[in-house]
């Protein structure tokens, strides 16, 4: 039976996900960067004083007929950037199977594939780590339809894949210190057994392998688990040859992943990200600042607000199980607690180190900063939920078990309506930009239209901004705003109206004079549509 109710959880957070998703309207900046670094042919341009075709544009967002499956071509984008290639590579496989194809869906299956990877993960946690029936449906419930979770898998980028690296590397590690602390250590017979050997240490290898070669942010938890690991093994289980045996797995993991891609050292310590990060790491005056920001997101996207309510609930069941506790020990009772299990410390200190050391490297980019600790935030959810669970199933004054079952069933109803809340009131889901439907609709109503495109020439790339509503028109004219010289472009100046999408420039206003000035039908400019880093006017 609670297979079954799994099951329904699991697909009643399939079809919350589809839901948002058909609702996913417009794309982040970085989503198009996504798109274009995993199918780029000739590579994206824009020209001075030049028209560029509907096609030529679509053609870098989408993979060309005959140029899928270019693997080698998508290591290299990723090279010039600051990424791993792995999710660029599942990605690119997609849209490989639909040429031609620029679309949401290519983006929204692959994180798919990839949280329904990490659900079934994540039940295997809860699983290995025994926890009682209604803890494991309700942390899977309240992942699965979490805001948070939901955002994850709306963004066109690699952190529904991280999310499944984490999970995975959590899950091999609870099984290998669950397995160890029942062992005798290590044997001779064990040493000669391949299969064992193979069985042992491949999943360790292999899962922080492709973990690093998802996002280096995995990296962090790999080092906070393996370094726990390490030490357990060492100076708890006194097991120094599998210590440096275990050691010695994940250098190879992380040889193999340098060997697979070189560039990664260039990346980690050089690239603008890794100096970003090491400054941050070192910045120690920012610590709370950032700890307070990440923490903030945190009780305000997953746990609707109500994070300090949940941990004052914890904090005060633990002083009143504690008082009771003292006060039986003083009257001869004993209560029995279990020790702390090592495979749940190793969990629990690689989630911290995952989020303080996250916290201290990520952009700060408001509510968009909650991907980069979205892989973490259902080892999060799983610890908060167990800890009330415990404490209320715990305390002694409810008395009896009915009781005490009414109390945990007010804590399932209470996390049941912090995911309507989140979900329904808030509107804490992101990622959809409902905003963007009116501006292409509008492009596309007016795709008869001269559009102009007034580009940044420091940063001309911004025009991948724009790109779902230049895809509306047959073609568009691209200036730099920064370039004054008359206009001469005949289907340009002897225009009747003009689409006009400006960059934000020091130039700005020159270059609308310049624009009008040349248009000698022109003499009247609206302002239509402003976005961040651009605005669309109309010119008639």
């Amino acid at each position: 039976m609670k297979k079954v109710y799994v099951w329904l959880i699991f697909l009643a957070s399939i079809i919350t996900t589809l839901y948002f998703g058909f609702q996913k309207s417009g794309f982040h900046e970085d989503e198009y960067y996504t798109y274009y670094s995993s199918n780029r042919s000739l590579g994206l341009y824009q020209p001075d004083r030049e028209w560029q075709d509907r096609q030529t544009i679509l053609d870098e967002f989408s993979v060309k007929k005959g140029e899928g499956f270019s693997y080698g071509l998508v290591k290299l984008v990723q090279s010039w950037d600051v990424h791993p290639p792995l999710y660029y590579w599942i990605f690119h496989t997609i849209c490989s199977l639909t040429p031609g194809l620029f679309s949401k869906w290519s983006g929204l299956i692959a994180n798919l594939i990839a949280f329904c990877i990490s659900f079934w993960l994540l039940y295997l946690i809860t699983k290995e780590l025994e926890v009682p029936m209604l803890v494991q449906l309700l942390v899977l419930a309240f992942f699965g339809m979490n805001p948070q979770t939901i955002s994850c898998n709306m963004l066109i980028r690699m952190y529904a894949w991280l999310t499944t690296a984490v999970f995975a590397c959590a899950l091999i590690h609870i099984r290998f210190i669950k397995k160890e602390a029942f062992s005798e250590g290590s044997s001779k017979d064990d040493a000669k057994d391949i299969k064992k050997l193979i069985a042992v240490w491949a999943p360790i290898v292999l899962v922080s392998y492709l973990g690093f070669l998802t996002q280096y942010f995995y990296l962090y938890f790999w080092v906070g688990i393996g370094a726990f690991t390490f030490l357990w093994l060492a100076f708890s289980r006194f097991d120094f040859k599998k210590a440096f045996i275990y050691a010695g797995a994940n250098v190879l993991a992380l040889g193999l992943a340098i060997i697979t891609y070189p560039s990664c050292i260039s990346h980690i310590f050089g690239g603008y990200r890794g100096a970003d990060a090491a400054g941050g790491l070192l910045d120690l005056a920012g610590t709370w600042m950032r700890m307070s920001f990440f923490i903030g997101l945190l009780n305000d996207f997953v746990f609707g607000k109500c994070l300090l309510i949940i941990i004052t609930l914890i904090l005060m069941g633990t002083m009143y199980l504690n008082l009771r506790r003292s006060r039986d020990v003083a009257t001869g009772k004993r209560q029995k607690y279990q020790s702390p299990r090592p495979e749940i410390i190793g969990l629990l200190v690689a989630t911290a180190v995952y989020f303080i050391l996250t916290a201290k490297t990520a952009l700060l980019v408001g509510a968009a900063s909650n991907r980069y600790e979205m892989p973490i935030y259902g080892l999060i959810i799983f610890f908060i939920i167990w800890d009330v669970y415990i404490v209320f199933y715990r305390i002694e004054s409810f008395g009896k078990d009915n009781k005490k079952r009414s109390l945990v069933m007010v804590m399932a109803v209470f996390f049941a309506i912090l995911i309507v809340k989140g979900l329904a009131t808030d509107g804490n889901v992101l990622f959809l930009y409902k905003e963007d439907p009116e501006k292409i609709a509008y492009a596309a109503d007016h795709k008869d239209q001269v559009a102009v495109v007034m580009f940044n020439p420091a940063t001309p790339q911004n025009v991948w901004r724009l790109t779902d509503e230049l895809l509306m028109y047959d073609r568009v004219f691209y200036m730099n705003e920064e370039n004054l010289e008359a206009l001469t472009e005949g289907d340009v100046v002897n225009a009747d109206s003009i689409t006009l999408y400006a960059a934000d420039d020091d130039l700005q206003k020159q270059a609308f004079d310049n624009l009008l000035e040349s248009c000698t039908k022109l003499s009247s400019m609206e302002e239509l549509f402003t976005e961040d880093m651009w605005a669309c006017y109309g010119l008639k």
